[in-house]
């Protein structure tokens, strides 16, 4: 895509160290500047760790939120809050920037990966690998054919072809088995050590092969229906899932997070706080809010369904994720688009400027555990314990006390084990709880996989009987890559009716 490729850089060293802000990282090229090609990888890499997650972090997951019925919006507030969202008004140019951050950001994760540097840096390009996967499996689940093989060539190829989207997901898997291979099998003793240059794993190699095959564990679930009627994906299914039965993945306690020195200054906040909590020096203050956050609260779908109105069983998540605002006496929630003022957003989403970024969860890890086990697809582990291990890891990081819910919700339907006939619903709708606020773009995505929950409402002021279930090709592609993407003729109608391949139900 020709306005990716045409991307050059020019990375000061000292901006680089700071890895704050995508303008501290990705700037116009200084031709008496240090060009990339000549940067060692403890410079790039935390940059390049730092930059996409900026996007994963904010613009993703309220996207997702507002896709199930997690987010409402607080008609009181501000006008018409998520209108577009809400009507499922989807174009090119709708939460286009997803596209056009995460082709372009992850460009220094493939500069480690293909670079030819002096030195055993194995240990940086394996890690590259895997990070660069975690968002290509993004692209592939929101877009379905991307390019893969032509992408970040800059000026060397402006036109890159769409590989297959089945294509992608293989070669994702591929890439992950050669990163942990080249982690584990490197010289240990020539091997330069990633240390804080690594703002997500501080150099720790035995998590980020553990971070890898829970990524491919979650590739390999997300394509496990459609191998059914593939032989070939079946064969590869049934390869990998034999290997990963030998495989550590993220335990109780190994959350995937990333913080390169997040400050309570304008830009170099967390995403996720600066974007629906608060300005900066003004953690707290409600009468500061950020925009978003004003407009930012549950549904009353969702503030049922964990107060007990919906199913009998108290959720103290609830007083986690959101906290009444001014003149409410309990949190309360919206309909998406109705005209009540929902509560914000709670202290377990918002701790400080400075809080960590939630990439991967343990509690996400456990759920897919579980569901591989429930399936047959792994034959080692209890898909009970770890349904219910994945819950109370839930609970530890919202800071919610989990007191007897697991056994008082074990009989209920939809969200207990023994209550509910599926397993995989109340997999999916206690994932949906878990990571609603911290990945809503998965939650989006395993809604339009399972079903599950199956009975959430639309919004009110839709016209379309169904969700979206996926984003167009954006609008930088018809202009700069117009020759590849047009031979789609996607319309507006393609989000809601043409499927990515994994969605064969």
């Amino acid at each position: 895509m020709k306005n990716i490729n045409n991307i050059k850089y020019t990375l000061s060293l000292a901006l680089l160290f700071l890895t704050f802000s995508c303008n501290d990282v990705l700037v116009n090229e200084d031709p008496n500047g240090v060009v990339i090609d000549q940067l060692p990888p403890e410079v790039i890499f935390p940059g390049a760790q730092t930059v996409p997650s900026e996007t994963f972090l904010s613009t993703m997951n309220g996207l997702g939120n507002t896709m199930v019925a997690t987010w409402s919006g607080n008609a009181q507030q501000v006008q018409a809050p998520y209108f577009e969202e809400f009507q499922y008004q989807l174009t090119t140019d709708f939460y286009d920037n997803i596209w056009d951050n995460l082709m372009a950001r992850t460009g220094n994760l493939t500069q480690i990966i293909t670079n030819d540097y002096d030195g055993n840096y194995d240990y940086f390009k394996g890690a590259s690998k895997i990070y660069r996967a975690f968002y290509f499996q993004y692209l592939v689940d929101l877009y379905g054919d991307i390019p893969f093989t032509d992408i970040h060539q800059r000026g060397d190829l402006l036109f890159p072809e769409y590989d297959n989207q089945v294509d992608v997901y293989v070669n994702l898997i591929t890439d992950i088995n050669e990163a942990i291979t080249q982690i584990q099998s490197t010289d240990v003793e020539t091997a330069i050590g990633m240390g804080s240059n690594d703002v997500m794993m501080g150099g720790n190699m035995n998590k980020w092969v553990k971070f890898g095959n829970t990524l491919k564990l979650r590739i390999l679930l997300r394509m496990s229906d459609a191998a059914q009627t593939n032989p070939d994906l079946q064969t590869i299914l049934n390869t990998e899932f034999a290997a990963l039965n030998n495989a550590e993945f993220l335990g109780t306690g190994e959350d995937v997070t990333i913080n390169p020195g997040y400050s309570d200054e304008v830009d170099r906040m967390n995403p996720f706080v600066e974007t629906f909590g608060y300005a900066a020096g003004q953690f707290g203050n409600t009468a500061n809010e950020t925009f978003s956050n004003l407009r930012a609260g549950p549904t009353t779908y969702l503030v049922e369904f964990l107060n007990g109105t919906t199913n009998g069983v108290s959720d103290s998540r609830l007083q986690r994720l959101y906290a009444p605002r001014s003149g409410q006496s309990a949190i309360q929630g919206n309909t998406q688009g109705g005209g009540d003022q929902p509560s914000r957003i709670g202290p377990g989403l918002l701790s400080s400027p400075q809080q960590d970024g939630y990439i991967m969860t343990a509690s996400e890890s456990l759920f897919l555990q579980s569901e591989a086990v429930f399936k047959g697809l792994l034959s080692s582990g209890d898909a009970r314990s770890l349904f219910q291990s994945a819950i109370a890891s839930s609970f530890n990081r919202l800071g919610a006390p989990i007191g007897t819910y697991i056994m008082d919700s074990n009989n209920t339907s939809g969200i207990g084990w023994d209550g509910t006939a599926d397993k995989l619903e109340a997999i999916i709708t206690q994932k949906w709880i878990d990571l609603g606020g911290t990945n809503g773009i998965e939650t989006w995505i395993e809604f339009t996989r399972t079903g599950y929950p199956s009975n959430m409402p639309l919004p009110d002021i839709t016209n379309r009987p169904n969700r979206p279930i996926r984003l167009l090709y954006p609008t930088s592609e018809y202009t700069g890559n117009s020759a590849n993407v047009s031979s789609y003729n996607q319309n507006v109608d393609s989000a809601f009716n043409s499927p990515i391949f994994w969605d064969v139900n």
